[in-house]
C-alpha cells in the first residue's frame, strides 16, 4: 500500500485516466503507471462504458488504481456528451495534490511523475509541461514540441479551480490557457528529458484507434470513441507485466534517448535514464 502523504511528507499525484471500456489500453496504461518510479501516487481509472468492468477487472484496487464505473453527467444527469464533462466527474475522485490527464492510449516513461516533481520543486510553478514528448505515428518514433496538455502535472486545487471547457477537442484548454496566462505553466520548459509519448496509431488489439478527443475542428465528433471499444470479456483479469514486458515496451523510447543523449542536460539524463537506474527501477 502507499503511505500515507502526511506520513511520507511526499506530494501525492493522482493520473486521472478516462476510458470507454478500452480494455487492452487500460491493461498497458495501468502497467505504465505501475511503473513509475515515484511512490505517492494513485490512479482513478473512469470507465464511461455502459457495461462496469467487473470485480474480476478490478484486482488492481489495493495497489492503488481506482477504478469508477459511471456512463451519466453528475450535473445533466444524462449519458456524456463531452469529455470536460468527463474529466470533471472524474476528478472528483482525485485525493492528490497534484493531477495528470493520463490518457488510455499514451505512453508514460518510469520517471514521469518523478521528473515533474522535480521540476516544480525547482521552479516553485504550481504545472508543469516538458517542451518535448515522443510522437509515435507510421512506425515511426519521433520528437516534437510537445503541444499536449495530457503531458501536464499540475496543481489539482487550480485544476478544479480553472475547470475544463465543455467542447470535444478543447477541453483541457479551460485550466491550461488559465494557467499559462497567469504565469504558472511555462509552455517551453526544456530543462528536463522527454517521458511522454503521444501514440498516434498504436492499437494493443488491432485496428484503427477511435479516440474522445483531438478533433478541435469537429467538437460533435464525441461519440466516435464508441466504436470498436468493446474489447474486455467478461472476467477478465488485467495482467501485471512481467520485469521483461516493461523493458520490451520502454526500450524503443530508452534506445532513442541513449542515441541522442547529447541533446539533453546531463545531470538529468544520468538521473532519470541511466542504465542502472532505469533497469532498477522497473
Amino acid at each position: 500500500m502507499i503511505p500515507d502523504n502526511k506520513e511520507n511528507k511526499l506530494p501525492k499525484i493522482t493520473a486521472v485516466c478516462c476510458t470507454y471500456g478500452r480494455f487492452s489500453f487500460v491493461e498497458r496504461v495501468v502497467n505504465y503507471f505501475l511503473a513509475q518510479t515515484y511512490p505517492n501516487k494513485e490512479m482513478v481509472l473512469y470507465n464511461t462504458h455502459e457495461d462496469p468492468f467487473s470485480d474480476a477487472e478490478c484486482k488492481l484496487l489495493p495497489r492503488g488504481v481506482l477504478i469508477i464505473n459511471n456512463s451519466v453527467d453528475s450535473i445533466t444527469k444524462e449519458p456524456y456528451t463531452n469529455v470536460g464533462a468527463i474529466r470533471r466527474d472524474a476528478l472528483r475522485f482525485a485525493s492528490g495534490d497534484y493531477v495528470v490527464t493520463w490518457d488510455d492510449d499514451d505512453v508514460f516513461l518510469p520517471y514521469f511523475m518523478q521528473q515533474a516533481i522535480d521540476r516544480m520543486a525547482e521552479t516553485k510553478k504550481p504545472f508543469f509541461k516538458p517542451d518535448k514528448s515522443f510522437f509515435y505515428s507510421g512506425d515511426s518514433l519521433r520528437l516534437v514540441k510537445n503541444t499536449m496538455e495530457a503531458s501536464v502535472v499540475g496543481s489539482a486545487e487550480k485544476v478544479r479551480e480553472y475547470g475544463y471547457l465543455l467542447d470535444t477537442g478543447r477541453e483541457g484548454l479551460g485550466w491550461y490557457t488559465k494557467a499559462r496566462d497567469n504565469k504558472e505553466l511555462d509552455e517551453n520548459d526544456d530543462h528536463c528529458i522527454p517521458s511522454y509519448c503521444f501514440d498516434w496509431e498504436t492499437n494493443p488489439t488491432g485496428g484503427f484507434i477511435h479516440r474522445q478527443s483531438g478533433d478541435i475542428d469537429n467538437p460533435n465528433n464525441f461519440e466516435n470513441h464508441k466504436l470498436n471499444t468493446t474489447d474486455f470479456p467478461a472476467g477478465r483479469e488485467i495482467r501485471i507485466w512481467s520485469t521483461q514486458d516493461l523493458i520490451t515496451s520502454y526500450m524503443p523510447y530508452i534506445e532513442y534517448l541513449t542515441k541522442n543523449k547529447v541533446l539533453f542536460p546531463v545531470e538529468l539524463f544520468d538521473r532519470y535514464v541511466g542504465k542502472d537506474f532505469f533497469l532498477s527501477s522497473i
